[in-house]
This record gives structure tokens, C-alpha cells and sequence, in this order.
């Protein structure tokens, strides 16, 4: 009788060892298990342009090696070539916009940001100054007001001008793509796009 007992023990310990779900394991495990199960719904998302408040004085100044700039700069900016960050609190005025707090970025000495709008950009670069286009910064559309969306002239590495062209919907832009040069821009160069390729001198 006890050979049995101990023989139904083991089976039934054996059986509840086997199962994939036990009632003792935490809730978070099992929401793990979800989380890791493939989605292939078919979706459409609607895209919410959620504007942010960019008034300036609800933003900080930002100085860079003692000069004012436009924020939007800082999305250009080579972060590798950073020496010293120093933020400031409090509300500061200029050019009679008030500012909350600055913040100063001194650069390395080799290095120093050259700030262009997207539309002088386009004027200077490129052979679209009166066509409509698309701007992309590193594979990101800039949705934004190109005169004064600033950017980091001497941080860029590539220029690629491309159309983009729809003739039964009736569109004709151009297609403006900058890369930085990040790393990954760097070490892919070769293998960016076919194209006539054209040096200039910033």
C-alpha cells in the first residue's frame, strides 16, 4: 500500500511539474509570457499632431560657446563634441523674450556649430529652390517651420536629394535627406544610395 501511495505521489508531482502554467507563479511572469506572443493585427494609425507649448519663456535660453541660439539647434548638435553643460535657473530676457533659466554648452576647440535654417539649406545645396519639398534629418520628417528650424551645418555628412512623385495623385516634392554624422552615418557611407555625387566646401 505504501509502494502505491508513494508511486501516486510521484505521478502527481511529476504531472503538475509538467504543466506550463501553475497557479503559484506571479502575475508578472505571466504578463511577460503575453508581451512576447507576436502581434500580426492589421492596424491603421491615425497620427495625433499634438502641438508642445514652445514659448519661449517656457523654455530655457540656449547658449552655445557664448552665443545665443535657437533650441532647435540642439537636434543637430554633436553630442560627441560636447565639453561642459552648465545649467542655470531663473528668468532671463533677450531681445526682449523672456527665458526660464539657461543653459550653456561649451563645445570641444575643435569644434565649433554653425547654425543654417532648412530653407537656406535648400537654397544653398540643392537645385530646388523653387520647388516644394520634404525635409528628413537622420530618417526623421521634420514637421516643422523650415525657415526657422535650425540646424548644425558643420555637423552634417551627406546630402541626398530625391524626388518624390505620385502623377495620378498629382504630386511632385522634392525629397531632402540629411544624415549627421552619428556614427552609424559614418561607418554605412558606402552604402547610402547610387547617385552622382557632388563635394562642396561649407
Amino acid at each position: 500500500m505504501n509502494k502505491l501511495f508513494i508511486l501516486l505521489l510521484l505521478l502527481a508531482a511529476t504531472k503538475s511539474f509538467g504543466q506550463t502554467k501553475n497557479v503559484n507563479i506571479p502575475r508578472i511572469f505571466d504578463d511577460t509570457i503575453k508581451k512576447t506572443e507576436i502581434d500580426t493585427a492589421f492596424r491603421i494609425v491615425y497620427v495625433d499632431k499634438i502641438k508642445p507649448d514652445l514659448k519661449p519663456a517656457h523654455q530655457p535660453a540656449i547658449i552655445i560657446n557664448g552665443k545665443f541660439v535657437n533650441t532647435l539647434l540642439l537636434n543637430s548638435l554633436n553630442p560627441h563634441k560636447i565639453e561642459n553643460i552648465e545649467v542655470l535657473n531663473g528668468d532671463t530676457l533677450i531681445d526682449n523674450v523672456q527665458y526660464y533659466g539657461k543653459i550653456h554648452i561649451k563645445t570641444k576647440s575643435d569644434y565649433n556649430p554653425k547654425s543654417i535654417s532648412l530653407t537656406e539649406l535648400k537654397n544653398k545645396y540643392t537645385n530646388l529652390n523653387g520647388k516644394p519639398v520634404i525635409f528628413m534629418i537622420d530618417g526623421n520628417i521634420v514637421n516643422a517651420d523650415y525657415d526657422n528650424y535650425l540646424i548644425d551645418e558643420n555637423n552634417l555628412l551627406t546630402i541626398i536629394v530625391d524626388k518624390f512623385q505620385n502623377a495620378k495623385e498629382n504630386i511632385d516634392l522634392g525629397l531632402i535627406k540629411l544624415l549627421t554624422k552619428s556614427e552609424g552615418n559614418i561607418k554605412n557611407r558606402k552604402n547610402i544610395i547610387r547617385g552622382t555625387e557632388v563635394t562642396m566646401n561649407k
